[in-house]
């Protein structure tokens, strides 16, 4: 009976030691499974750090790019003023430019009247006085004949 119960406890010793061994074994696939899986949370965790440096540095350049944008749409809206400002000023100086043109051409109408006016008067004056030089050529020299002398009118030169 003793044989029997120490059979019985070296196979339930023999079944232990396995059982034990298998278990080790699990224990040592946990373990590796568990290496692995710190591994991967370090490179998941060096992932997300810099995921999070080019999430950071992506804010940080799109605060710059919308200051800038904010700077150019100021500058913008300052320029669009100003345009307009000289839009005005412009057509203001054409309506003056125009006013003066229109008083220009006034005045060169009036200018080549009174040029007609006075080339007139001078043409007439000069026939005066040259019937005013024939008489008193007669009168000096009562022999001349000045009948035949008239005033021969100059053509204008084109210059």
């Amino acid at each position: 009976m003793a044989q029997k119960a120490r059979e019985e406890a070296n196979n339930r010793l023999h079944e232990v030691a396995q059982a034990q061994a298998e278990l080790l074994t699990e224990v040592v696939l946990l373990r590796t499974k568990i290496a692995d899986l710190e591994a991967v949370a370090e490179t998941s965790k060096a992932y997300q750090k810099k995921l999070q440096d080019q999430c950071v540095d992506r804010e940080q350049k799109l605060g710059k790019t919308e200051a800038a944008l904010e700077s150019k749409i100021d500058e913008c809206a300052r320029l669009t003023t100003a345009n307009a400002t000289l839009q005005t000023k412009v057509q203001e100086l054409s309506a003056a430019l125009a006013f003066k043109d229109q008083e220009m051409t006034t005045q060169a109408a009036n200018f080549k009247a009174e040029e007609e006016k006075l080339l007139r008067e001078s043409a007439t004056s000069f026939a005066d006085g040259f019937a005013e030089a024939l008489v008193q050529a007669a009168c000096v020299n009562p022999g001349i004949d000045v009948i035949g002398c008239k005033l021969v009118p100059l053509e204008a030169s084109e210059e």
